[in-house]
Parts: C-alpha cells; structure tokens; sequence
C-alpha cells in the first residue's frame, strides 16, 4: 500500500508540474502542489522505508522527473494541443466617421441607458445620457467619443 501512495504522489507531482510549465506559464498553485506531491513522496518513502531504500528512490525520483519533464518539452506530441492561431483582427479607429453630432436616428431597442440606434440605415451601439429612452423614439447625436456614441430623445 505504502508503494501504491508513493507512486501516486510521484505520477501526480510529475502531472502538475507538466501542467505549469506547458499551458500555464509562471509560478502558480499547480507547480507548487506539484513539487509538495513529490517531495512528500520523497518524505513518505523515508518514513515508510528508512534511509537505504529513501536515497535509492529520491535518487531514481530525481532523476524520472528529469526525464519525463524533458521528454515532454522537447516532443512533438503537445503541437497537437497548442495554440497556433494568431490574433488578427484590428479596432477600426474611424468606425463612426459617417456620423456627426447633430445627426438624427431611431433607437431600435430601448436604451436603460446603453442599447442600438439606427442612423444613416446603419445600426449603431449607442448611450444615453438619459436614464431610458423607449425604442422607435428620435434620437439626436450629441456627443462622439473613441468607443462610444452619446445620444439623447430628441424633441
């Protein structure tokens, strides 16, 4: 039984750190949890075992660890499971250049204060500066900021 706890702390230590350094990179609770799971298999085979067998398996323990972690960097077998795509896709920076403060639309959904406006036959996401406006009412451009349309009811 005690083999049987030694081996399960070794497997899942050498698993966790596997986990740190191939999909979360940095010092976080899995390497940690899995360096405590090894150690404590060392630990554990010293109390169970005594000093001869001990050095003999953290010696053996040592160097497994070594090799599997190496042998998990440097095959081919995580390719399948890592990212390859890039981020492409770009902000246009004058999304808004066909509008002009002043400019008159139709809320298409209420705004409670954020919702959608047509202006131009274009849908736009809009804010009020109001509290609510109701849908199907005129609304009047009065602000175009970066990320942001500031709308009000027109009257």
């Amino acid at each position: 039984m005690e083999i049987l706890i030694l081996a399960l702390l070794l497997f899942l230590g050498i698993i966790l750190i596997i986990i740190e350094i191939l999909f979360i990179p940095g010092t976080t609770i899995f390497g940690i949890i899995g360096l405590v799971a090894i150690f404590s298999s060392d630990y554990l085979s010293y109390t169970y075992f005594g000093t001869e067998f001990a050095v003999v398996y953290s010696i053996i323990n040592g160097f497994l660890c070594l090799i599997i972690i190496i042998y998990a960097l440097k095959s081919d077998t995580w390719n399948k499971v890592s990212l390859k795509k890039t981020h492409t896709d770009s902000i246009s920076k004058n999304q808004y250049s066909q509008l002009k403060i002043g400019d008159i639309g139709i809320s298409s959904s209420t705004l409670k204060p954020y919702g959608k406006g047509i202006f131009n036959n274009k849908t736009y996401e809009i804010k009020s500066t109001e509290n609510f406006i109701e849908e199907n009412k005129k609304i009047k451009i009065i602000n175009i900021l970066q990320d942001k349309i500031l709308v009000k009811k027109n009257k």
